[in-house]
């Protein structure tokens, strides 16, 4: 019996692209509504926007698609570290006017709600309980 040993490295995802039929709409969105920061832009096409721990997310139409449809459970989240910041940004969502998927509850080990962003891509933003 032969042993490999496979070497892997520690991976994070830290990159997602997301498709959007209106480029500078979601751009805002995630910028206003989860400090994010828009690091590059070519019109009508891409988005990149960062944030302060690595997270590079993209928004794509390079064919100048219709909005796509996402299977009603896609989603994309934020993980955060205490529920007051959950709570926090729920507040700021609300404020803004920006449809809630779910609201604000304790779910499992979570303390967790979704909102509806561009093209109706469910946001989920949570923290342990």
């Amino acid at each position: 019996m032969i042993i490999r040993k496979v070497m892997f490295w520690l991976m994070k995802l830290n990159h997602v692209d997301l498709q959007v039929s209106d480029i500078p709409a979601a751009a805002r969105f995630f910028e206003t509504l989860f400090g994010l920061r828009r690091v590059y832009q070519r019109e009508g096409q891409i988005a990149i926007l960062e944030d302060e721990a690595g997270l590079c997310f993209g928004l794509s139409n390079l064919h100048n698609s219709l909005a796509p449809v996402y299977p009603p459970d896609f989603h994309v989240g934020f993980i955060l570290e205490k529920p007051d910041q959950v709570r926090s940004i729920y507040e700021r969502i609300r404020a803004a006017g920006v449809a809630i998927k779910f609201d604000l509850q304790e779910a499992g080990p979570n303390f967790v709600f979704q909102c509806v962003g561009p093209d109706n891509i469910s946001v989920e933003i949570r923290s342990p309980r």
